[in-house]
């Protein structure tokens, strides 16, 4: 079914302001959750012989990326799954939906995170195209099938 009239998009103020204030909560949580983990470390550190503490410090530097990567992943993935909205859409007052106007479902949602990786890559293009997009999607939106509306039009 093709999309529904434009009027009912969320435009890309909405979609970047809640975006920002997703990126601000999960920058938070990250920030707690390093300086958790560096806590721990410094701990256990000062027990240890030098090797096992460079193979320790060495394994923390590949553990936070992937947290930080595992933890957008599965913000994403969870909001936009179980009720189309993360934080920051609920905040702005819009919503993800397929582009038939149904829930997004677990492997939409992957899709769709997948594709703000591809998104973001070439300088944020694919989230700025969504600023010309006659229909105010995402190259993310466009991968998923998916469109971004006001969440009272739902």
């Amino acid at each position: 079914m093709p999309l529904q009239d434009s009027k009912n998009y969320a435009n890309f103020g909405a979609r970047a302001v809640a975006l920002a204030i997703d990126f601000v909560l999960l920058a938070a949580t990250q920030i707690f959750l390093f300086f958790i983990l560096a806590d721990w470390l410094f701990n256990e550190v000062l027990h240890l012989e030098p090797l096992a503490i460079l193979v320790l410090c060495s394994s923390y530097l590949v553990v936070f990326p992937l947290s930080f990567i595992f933890l957008h992943m599965f913000y994403f993935i969870l909001f936009h799954a179980l009720s189309g909205q993360t934080i920051g859409k609920m905040i702005m007052g819009i919503r993800v939906v397929t582009n038939d106007n149904k829930q997004v479902s677990p492997a939409v949602a992957f899709l769709r995170w997948t594709g703000y990786i591809l998104s973001f890559l070439p300088l944020a293009s694919g989230f700025l195209w969504s600023a010309v997009d006659k229909d105010h999607c995402a190259w993310h939106d466009r991968l998923a099938q998916t469109r971004v509306v006001s969440a009272e039009m739902t």
